[in-house]
């Protein structure tokens, strides 16, 4: 399927999201990827000239699809951060199944390393829009607070929907400044507090690293392996 640049948008430091206007009928859940490739790029290296992103924006939004990922400056990346509206590329998807739960009763509980706030950015966008009575809990991990992408947007869903809570946590501070949420590593003490229903399906999205650090904070918390679904992040 054809899709067309429509728009550039910085939503992090080193962090674009990149905007296409669909040229065909299009569906997916939140939480699913696509793959992109860039039938002619600017810049090639050996890298290649397709990727695999999350879908950040949510099924209200179509025809348009956006896609944020942490810019590395791979050849991939530098041909769609200059590319002019109307740069063509080719989508295909949607794929996965890290998707939410269908059963409102059991909680979802999202661990998000970084970049890894994409899919649970559409998911939880999507949960506050149709007002789904899932109870939703975001904890979210990163360097420094000019890193956390979308947290305006999680803030307004948190507004908007009294289902979902975040928690946000940075391990870089750095001098005094306008962060009002939590510091420090998200390890088992720091999730402990806020696992407390058994039932919830939990969902680790980020890099490898985290992913695993996530796996085993909730191993040492006793939940049950059947309830973690994982979505890796590697090489972005």
């Amino acid at each position: 399927m054809k899709a067309k640049l429509a728009k550039v948008d910085m939503v992090a430091e080193g962090t674009g999201a990149f905007t296409f206007e669909l040229q065909d009928p299009f569906t997916f859940e939140p939480g699913q990827t696509c793959d992109l490739t860039i039938p002619s790029p600017r810049y090639q290296d050996d890298k290649g000239s397709s990727r695999t992103f999350s879908i950040t924006s949510t099924p209200n939004d179509l025809p348009r699809l956006t896609f944020a990922t942490r810019l590395t400056g791979s050849a991939f990346k530098r041909t769609l951060l200059e590319g002019a509206p109307g740069l063509e590329i080719d989508v295909d998807g949607p794929y996965g199944s890290f998707v939410l739960h269908k059963n409102a009763a059991k909680p979802a509980v999202f661990f998000a390393g970084g970049i890894g706030i994409t899919p649970f950015h559409s998911i939880i966008s999507d949960a506050a829009a149709r007002r789904l009575p899932h109870k939703l809990l975001l904890l979210y991990s990163n360097r420094t607070a000019a890193s956390t992408a979308f947290l305006s947007d999680l803030e307004a869903a948190q507004r908007a929907n009294p289902n979902f809570q975040l928690v946000a946590t940075i391990t870089d501070p750095g001098p005094a400044g306008t962060w009002r949420y939590s510091t420090g590593l998200m390890n088992a003490d720091f999730v402990k507090p806020h696992l407390q229903n058994a039932n919830a399906i939990y969902y680790l999205a980020g890099p490898p690293s985290f992913v695993a650090a996530m796996r085993a904070a909730l191993g040492e918390l006793d939940a049950d392996p059947d309830n973690i679904r994982t979505e890796e992040f590697s090489g972005y």
